[in-house]
């Protein structure tokens, strides 16, 4: 049983019949190919780099074009490390990427999904290309906000986000976001950020005041690179107060002296605790090594964040102000490749909770299936903005259930055939044109929209040879349709939206459709009856008026050749 945001139980189930064309191919969202496209293109124009060659199968020589944000274009993605001794034929290299995780105080919201959504694809792919994938995702378990929710609520701050950690966990399992192959703690790694601090002070990168530490940006050349600031116009970070005892302004703490009633640690400076930008820095240096393959993260933390883990790597390493830029200025130091997703606007307003616009991934997910949420993430390339809005979701979540009920529908069919010979020439060739789509989309640096596009004919050729006359008559329909099938379970994998069941998938989509329309089954059976019975007296407009009425709220009456079902749709105040 799931429930609504209200409190009403709503029984929902899988119709595991064939709904037909009326379900599956002709609603109000086939604009939605044409608009995947035009994003497609847009992102394509975007980069000055060209777009890599249609690759075919993953064979090992496909080609993978990534933006970087250091040189502001795309470029063909190689690891620093060539495969590791013993790790077979199939493994193209290793690669490390670190993704800077939540500080966790609080429930995550859209933004970080859009993140984490963006970062979980590009696993995925690497690791279909054949790359050994080491992922890392931090916690930063103590930092200001922490400690000010743990006050506020009259708890431990450690016991706080630890508390948040797992609620965190529980929001990527339900985004089928998977597991990082590392997830440091920040307060784990205390004395990797002592020793990287000494390094910046002995390297006169740093100064020390009253048991605070400071990074002292004017010694550094080169400083505002990555995001292409002035040093004039850099102030310090938004969780950084100006202090009248910096150098500079633009200045940040890297080690904070204690204060009562905060949790504290052992420096050479005194008791204290570390600044927010030191503790990434030190833990790729601790835990992947002076230069990683990918650093990723939002683009709001393009300045401060990551340009300041920049500039601890490069002081921590050599006295860099002492002989202007040094050696190791070069754009590959410390990431090879730095990775931004876009930011994630509400009704093309800044999402923030002063303007009512905020939503945790839980609010959504009372009302949308998760994947519904996800499909609407990966709708748009991760670079680019994003606008939340409801009818986007709305017709997310139609486009998705519409996907699920024809890889559903095909599924049964061809657990049914008597057909079960091996794929020939020609189905081969069905497959592999859809995968070189979603392979050569996925390639032109993760162009999401534009695997999105490619589904389109598969879902209707499959449609054709489920419901039309010619379709079912054809000679290779079954293998057709096995070709295309397995096609589609490889793509919706790498987008990380194949569900475990599509059964259950769809009965979900249908629970909380109607928690959205405020309805019960019970509600749903009510209407067919009585639609059914004003058929019967022949009073078809009152009849039609009955399915408006259920259309306008989202729920769609079918009538098939089995009796009266119903689907989720779009309700009518967003068509």
């Amino acid at each position: 049983r799931l429930f609504c945001a209200s409190g009403r139980r709503v029984a929902g189930h899988a119709n595991g019949s064939a709904l037909g064309r009326a379900v599956l191919g002709t609603g109000p969202l086939s604009h939605l190919r044409s608009s995947w496209r035009q994003r497609a293109a847009a992102v394509a124009a975007v980069s000055p780099a060209s777009t890599p060659s249609s690759p075919g199968a993953s064979d090992g020589t496909t080609q993978f074009h990534l933006y970087n944000s250091m040189s502001r274009r795309k470029a063909l993605f190689e690891p620093l490390s060539p495969p590791k001794e013993g790790s077979g034929s199939g493994c193209r290299g290793e690669v490390t990427m670190y993704v800077c995780g939540v500080t966790v105080y609080d429930y995550s919201h859209i933004g970080h999904a859009r993140a984490y959504v963006s970062f979980d694809v590009l696993f995925r792919y690497l690791t279909h290309l054949g790359y050994d994938v080491t992922y890392c995702r931090n916690f930063t378990d103590i930092d200001d906000k922490i400690i000010d929710r743990a006050n506020a609520v009259g708890e431990n701050p450690l016991d706080l986000s630890k508390r948040f950690a797992k609620e965190f966990h529980t929001d990527m399992d339900l985004l089928n976001c998977r597991r990082p192959t590392m997830e440091p703690l920040a307060t784990d790694h205390i004395p990797d950020m002592i020793e990287s601090i000494q390094k910046i002070l002995a390297h006169g990168h740093g100064y020390v005041v009253d048991g605070d530490v400071f990074f002292d940006v004017g010694s550094l050349p080169g400083y505002g690179k990555l995001s292409g600031r002035a040093l004039e116009d850099n102030r310090a970070g938004e969780r950084v107060m100006v202090d009248q005892r910096k150098k500079n302004p633009e200045d940040f703490a890297l080690w904070k002296s204690a204060k009562p009633g905060e949790p504290t640690w052992e420096s050479p400076w005194g008791p204290g605790r570390p600044g927010w930008h030191i503790e990434c820095s030190s833990m790729i240096r601790r835990l992947l090594g002076e230069t990683i393959d990918i650093h990723g993260g939002g683009s709001d933390l393009k300045f401060p964040h990551h340009e300041n883990e920049l500039a601890q790597a490069r002081a921590s390493t050599c006295d860099c102000g002492a002989r202007g830029d040094h050696q190791q200025s070069s754009d590959e130091y410390f990431a090879r490749w730095w990775v931004h997703n876009g930011f994630v606007n509400v009704d093309s307003e800044k999402m923030s909770k002063s303007l009512g616009n905020f939503f945790t991934i839980r609010d959504v997910s009372k009302k949308y299936h998760p994947m519904a949420l996800r499909w609407f993430l990966v709708g748009t390339q991760y670079r680019q903005a994003i606008n939340y809005t409801q009818r986007a979701l709305e017709e997310a979540s139609d486009r998705l259930f519409y996907l699920y009920q024809t890889l559903h529908d095909a599924n049964a069919v061809l657990r049914e055939a008597d057909d079960q010979g091996p794929p020939s020439s020609a189905d081969e060739a069905v497959k592999d044109k859809l995968l070189e789509e979603v392979f050569s989309a996925l390639s032109d640096d993760l162009n999401t929209p534009l695997v999105l596009a490619a589904f389109s004919p598969a879902l209707k050729t499959l449609n054709d040879l489920m419901h039309t006359k010619k379709g079912k008559k054809s000679k290779d329909r079954i293998s057709v349709m096995r070709a295309l099938v397995e096609s589609m379970d490889v793509s919706l994998d790498l987008l990380g939206i194949r569900p475990r069941s599509f059964a259950t998938a769809l009965e979900e989509m249908k629970t909380v459709a109607l928690c959205r329309a405020d309805m019960t089954e019970e509600d749903v059976r009510l209407a067919i009856e009585r639609r059914a019975t004003l058929r019967q007296e022949k009073a078809y407009d009152a009849a039609d008026g009955v399915r408006l009425e259920m259309e306008a709220r989202g729920v769609y009456l079918m009538d098939l050749p089995t009796g009266t079902t119903w689907r989720p749709g779009v309700p009518q105040e967003y068509l």
